[in-house]
């Protein structure tokens, strides 16, 4: 029997764990709500951050600058955390979205280089797709710090850890264009950022889904025999 999407390739990281601490992030944060919670919160974020970084280490490239932003970045949150200083706060914020950024880029650009599609592939495909989610969720954060009120439905004088999860919230939702309506950005900004989420989701599943597709097609001209 044929099949022409490989188990996992070797010149590409292993996605898999990765996949796994973004889920349970994103599962996990929304039920954290006793006091102490932001602690785990925390943690789970910074094993992404760690996991990214350790990817990226095998890209001798892009290794020490991917590094370097992934320690002021775990600097920066805890520094927030341990203060509560909300200029602390917004400057972690605002360094997340950087490293969420690179380390899309860095992922993207390991997904476009693979000439054959791997179970590996698929799960950085996903990767890059929820750390979008998590991307936005900051970006509207630093927002939300920068212009209180940018978003209506959250409730005022809002933790900082309830307000990072209804804005994850928010960001899935926009990303996956469900659009319940229960937070709305209304300013100015927040409005065009949440659209550009929203595009970014469909237009990265309709393009994702095209490459995947075509090297699919692809293998299957070229005959290949690969054993999933």
């Amino acid at each position: 029997m044929r099949h022409f999407i490989l188990p996992h390739s070797s010149g590409a990281p292993n996605y898999a764990v990765l996949l796994i601490m973004l889920v349970l992030l994103i599962v996990v944060a929304p039920f954290a709500t006793r006091a102490g919670s932001a602690l785990a919160v925390e943690a789970l974020l910074d094993l992404v951050l760690i996991a990214g970084a350790y990817f990226a280490a095998s890209r001798a490239g892009r290794r020490w600058p991917f590094l370097a932003l992934t320690a002021l970045t775990l600097l920066g949150r805890w520094a927030a955390l341990i203060s509560g200083d909300g200029g602390f706060e917004l400057g972690s914020s605002a360094i997340t979205v950087a490293w969420v950024g690179a380390a899309i880029a860095i992922v993207g650009t390991e997904l476009f280089r693979q000439r054959s599609v791997t179970t590996n592939m698929i799960f950085g495909a996903i990767v890059a797709y929820l750390l979008g989610a998590v991307g936005f969720a900051y970006l509207f954060e630093v927002l939300e710090r920068l212009q209180p009120g940018a978003f209506s439905g959250i409730p005022e004088g809002a933790s900082a850890q309830a307000l990072g999860d209804a804005l994850l919230y928010f960001s899935l939702v926009t990303l996956t264009t469900l659009g319940y309506g229960d937070i709305v950005p209304v300013s100015g900004l927040a409005r065009p950022i949440a659209v550009l989420e929203g595009v970014f989701g469909t237009l990265y599943l309709a393009i994702m889904i095209a490459r995947l597709v075509g090297l699919h097609i692809a293998a299957g001209l070229r005959g290949e025999d690969d054993e999933l």
